[in-house]
């Protein structure tokens, strides 16, 4: 039968369904499941240190109320992470980026979100990933080793690419159009990325056919999955990328068999 297509399972801040996200130790899971990808939030403090955090607000993730834009790192830094881990067991700090940039050198690709509309945060950024040599290494989408830039907001993709072009850049959005496109093209940014939903092959042929690759965010449903998966599209972020993988070879040797 056809070769299996290449379907990329991003694990969405670490493997998140089983450590509490956006931690080393969730970031460590997914390496050891067999995931080499994986997606994090990057933010800055009141002291302008890059933070490894999906929400502005740090109560649902640590229980203490505060605003990390507000917050010095040195007052974040030793607060305990679990969000709806409450029963585990040890401490689960918020990483800076510096570390996870350290830690997984050559072992993972990193697919960087720029979370927030800081208007330092893409240049602080990509001084980290210089310092730690994470730049132009010309590594290929997935591959561990490289580096996807992305954000929903295009203009901290287009800030990163005024400093560099050569690293892939996604766009995040809810759904793709051909307005949509052609911002891409004028902007170089590589990758565009549909909530899983509203992913479809016509719209992922159109992106394919401008050099525009597609992946896709916002899995919440194995019916989400299959639908990201059918579309042409490259890849997902998903909290259960183990999972993930069952849906995908069920569903292919359905497809077989029948």
């Amino acid at each position: 039968h056809m070769k299996e297509k290449v379907f990329n399972l991003i694990a969405h801040r670490g493997f998140s369904e089983r450590s509490p996200e956006n931690t080393i130790q969730s970031f460590d899971l997914a390496l050891k499941e067999g995931f080499n990808n994986f997606e994090f939030d990057v933010q800055l403090t009141k002291d302008k240190i890059p933070v490894v955090i999906h929400d502005s607000d740090l109560i649902r993730t640590t229980g203490i109320k505060g605003i990390i834009s507000e917050k010095k790192y040195s007052e974040i830094k030793s607060l305990n992470a679990k969000n709806n881990f409450q029963n585990l067991t040890g401490h689960f700090r918020i990483p800076t980026l510096d570390e996870i940039l350290i830690r997984y050198k050559d072992k993972a690709h990193l697919h960087l979100e720029l979370k927030s509309r800081d208007q330092d945060l893409s240049e602080i950024v990509f001084n980290c990933l210089k310092e730690f040599k994470w730049l132009s290494s010309k590594k290929k989408i997935f591959e561990p080793g490289g580096l996807t830039i992305s954000s929903f907001y295009i203009e901290q993709l287009m800030r990163f690419n005024h400093f560099t072009k050569d690293e892939n850049s996604a766009w995040l959005l809810e759904k793709i159009t051909h307005n949509d496109l052609d911002i891409c093209k004028s902007n170089e940014i590589d990758l565009i990325c549909p909530r899983a939903l509203h992913a479809n092959h016509k719209m992922v042929s159109e992106a394919l056919e401008k050099n525009i690759l597609v992946r896709n965010w916002g899995v919440s449903s194995e019916k989400d999955l299959i639908n990201a998966y059918n579309s042409g599209s490259k890849g997902t972020t998903v909290d259960w990328p183990t999972k993930g993988k069952e849906m995908i070879s069920n569903y292919e040797n359905n497809k077989i068999s029948n």
